[in-house]
């Protein structure tokens, strides 16, 4: 009997072991190194941080990033001051800074608001509206896209209803949501390319995000959020949550995967909707707002703040990586966008 428990059990120590080493490499294979950049501002500076580590961006006081976007290894970073009417806006590529009105050619002392950024390759994409001074009540505001500081007009109007659109390049296409005018009335919908196309009935436009099934688009109807993939015209309630954020809604996605994501910041306190059910946030209940969120190989990366303070943190996969918190009541340091690229 022993002479044949010991080759068994030597046997099966052998096979153990293999499968032991054989998951131990599949898992080193499938775990990949990824590099997470947040932006935001840190002592009333605009910077940025990669893995946790702070590049301060050349800019002046009171000033914050609020997007950042990492392509073919160039860092893309949009930001302002933090005056509400009349601020400047600045685009940092590689840490060297622009100044958008300068770049984009709105005329020096002008109106002008920058709404969104996006890159696709190497070419930098903007929207936003600015006063033309115009006599002509209708060409008051001119709002426009900007592609490698070429300027498209979009639309004019006599009023700022621009305000709340929101800027993607997919499959080398820009797509952008708005409200405009037409003649005498006001449509919602979204451009591809100059191409606007009009959906009936929405109060609120957002933005768009691409998953394996498509590209959807964020909007308000009937006090609740919808999306609709753009390539069927299916439209699908998100939530029956009354009275959503008007300005921060958000829907997140990745080619690699059919699930959406939608956070909705100050008014979907703790939670957001992972296929259009509600999904309670488990850490840190006094960081109530979801400020971002980003998804990568079916990661989870968001970034969460406090309402008063307006401290931060970032969490990967629910497990808290990084924090910031203010030493005033003033918000002087936060973190606003995340990104992140695999290496």
């Amino acid at each position: 009997m022993k002479t044949f428990i010991l080759p068994f059990l030597f046997l099966l120590t052998f096979v153990v072991s293999c499968s032991t080493n054989d998951n131990l490499e599949a898992l080193e294979k499938n775990v990949a190194s990824y590099d997470v950049y947040v932006a935001g501002m840190d002592n009333y500076k605009a910077c940025y941080w990669k893995n946790n580590i702070k590049t301060d961006l050349v800019s002046p006081d009171s000033t914050f990033a609020t997007k950042i976007i990492v392509e073919n290894n160039e860092t893309h970073v949009l930001g302002k001051t933090r005056t509400n009417f009349n601020g400047s806006y600045y685009y940092w590529k590689n840490n060297i800074r622009q100044n958008l009105g300068q770049y984009l050619g709105v005329p020096a002392g002008q109106y002008y608001q920058i709404l969104d950024m996006a890159i696709d390759n190497t070419d930098n994409y903007f929207i936003g509206y600015y006063d033309t001074l115009s006599p002509v009540a209708t060409e008051k505001y001119a709002f426009c896209i900007w592609k490698n500081g070429v300027k498209t007009v979009l639309n004019t109007s006599d009023d700022i209803i621009y305000t709340n659109s929101k800027l993607s390049v997919f499959n080398h296409q820009s797509y952008v949501s708005a409200t405009i005018r037409v003649g005498a009335t006001f449509q919602s919908g979204y451009y591809i390319n100059s191409v606007f196309h009009a959906v009936p009935d929405i109060s609120w436009v957002g933005n768009f995000a691409q998953t394996s099934a498509g590209i959807n688009f964020l909007y308000i109807k009937n006090q609740n959020y919808y999306s609709r993939q753009l390539s069927t015209n299916t439209e699908t309630l998100v939530d029956s949550n009354v009275n959503p954020n008007l300005s921060f809604g958000k829907i997140i996605g990745e080619t690699t995967s059919n699930d959406q994501y939608v956070i909705g910041s100050v008014f979907l306190n703790n939670y957001y909707y992972k296929n259009n059910v509600q999904t309670v946030f488990p850490l840190d209940s006094n960081y109530p707002t979801i400020q971002d969120m980003f998804l990568l190989d079916n990661n989870l990366y968001l970034i969460k703040q406090q309402t008063t303070s307006s401290a931060s943190k970032v969490y990967i996969n629910n497990v808290e990586t990084q924090s910031i918190n203010n030493t005033t009541n003033l918000f002087g340091s936060g973190f606003n966008s995340i990104f992140v690229v695999a290496n």
